[in-house]
């Protein structure tokens, strides 16, 4: 670990698919700010929106799932250099009536998502305090760069309302979807993932899911079948993956009074079909963001090594200068755990690092 340097490497968005490396200057940190060494940043799924897809804002330094060490501090602040940190969510105002009545997800103050951002795929972050929050003893940094996942996994399961002994329908077993399965395998709830690609199909089962299917393997039903049950229906679908056709074949595979929780987004809207939803008393929500404790409960999860981290995370690694190369390989499939960015990984080291990793793979 080394102190804070005056500037420093990151990953700049510059258009689709273009994200080099440049250099950029590090702040001093204010009154109740803190300066992070970054150790890991996993790429999101909103990363390949932005990068993959082109709609990120150019000049924009991504990454925001992030650990790391703090290696300076400014006034007021009750951190000190060499402690082990996580990005927390952005304080919300804590006045508006969502934020009084335990929902900041829904913050009626928060700034608009269209804004710039100042993200952890770069060696040092500035943070305020708040924005931080200690790593429990014993958890590495790697494991603990899950927490954010993780915790939009929680908010989703606390939005489906799931009660002891429901049946769930995870739709999509990327990095969310295998986050949420994982922790309702791990409450004794059976959970079948349906999920198209091979290597987030083994991805589920490693994990321990009951069953993985295709998509084609569910049941779809026209206007005329609007009260037909799926013969393996389900209390609660959660649709992690934000393509039109999942959305819209999740809500078919609901019991009657079943709920489907919309979690991935996605640039198609789905079609449901209002007379199954009113017949069948089916209830359709968003799940967005984070639960008020989201955090802190999802670092105690992964310190309880109850979570099935090793097959979670992708072993494969890369440094500043493969976001780029990780969001496309992410995008063709070719990774099913978390990706997670190592700033200070280099491009040979990163090569070396690959081969190793898929030599092992059997």
């Amino acid at each position: 670990m080394t102190g804070r340097p005056t500037r420093i490497p990151a990953a700049v968005y510059r258009r689709r698919r273009e994200v080099p490396v440049e250099e950029r200057e590090l702040p001093v940190p204010g009154d109740g700010e803190v300066v992070v060494q970054v150790a890991y940043c996993g790429v999101c799924g909103s990363d390949l929106h932005l990068i993959d897809e082109g709609w990120g804002t150019p000049g924009d330094v991504l990454g925001h799932e992030w650990s790391g060490v703090v290696v300076e501090v400014g006034a007021g602040v009750d951190l000190a250099a060499g402690d082990a940190v996580v990005g927390g969510p952005a304080p919300r105002c804590g006045t508006c009536p969502a934020c009084v009545a335990g929902r900041p997800s829904q913050c009626g103050n928060q700034p608009r998502m269209t804004g710039s951002f100042d993200g952890a795929f770069a060696t040092h972050v500035v943070r305020e305090r708040s924005h931080v929050i200690p790593v429990p003893p014993g958890l590495d940094l790697r494991t603990a760069a899950l927490v954010e996942p993780l915790a939009v996994a929680l908010h989703a399961i606390t939005r489906a309302q799931v009660d002891p002994g429901d049946e769930v329908l995870v739709s999509g077993a990327g990095p969310i979807g295998a986050l949420a399965a994982a922790v309702l395998l791990g409450r004794g709830h059976r959970v079948v993932v349906v999920e198209p690609a091979a290597s987030r199909q083994d991805l589920a089962r490693a994990i321990g899911a009951h069953a993985v299917r295709s998509p084609g393997d569910l049941p779809t039903f026209d206007m005329a079948q609007v009260d037909v049950i799926a013969d393996e229906a389900f209390d609660v679908a959660i649709e992690t993956s934000g393509k039109r056709p999942a959305m819209e074949t999740a809500l078919q595979q609901l019991r009657r009074g079943g709920r489907l929780v919309l979690v991935g987004t996605g640039m198609e809207q789905p079609s449901f079909d209002p007379n199954r939803t009113i017949v069948l008393e089916l209830t359709v929500c968003g799940s967005f963001v984070y639960d008020a404790d989201g955090f802190e409960r999802a670092l105690d999860l992964l310190s309880g090594g109850t979570l099935p981290t090793d097959a979670l995370i992708d072993r494969v690694e890369y440094g500043l200068d493969g976001v780029a190369t990780a969001v496309a390989r992410l995008a063709r499939g070719e990774h099913a755990g978390k990706v997670m960015v190592r700033p200070g990984l280099s491009h040979d080291q990163h090569d070396q690092h690959d081969q190793h990793r898929q030599e092992e793979r059997p």
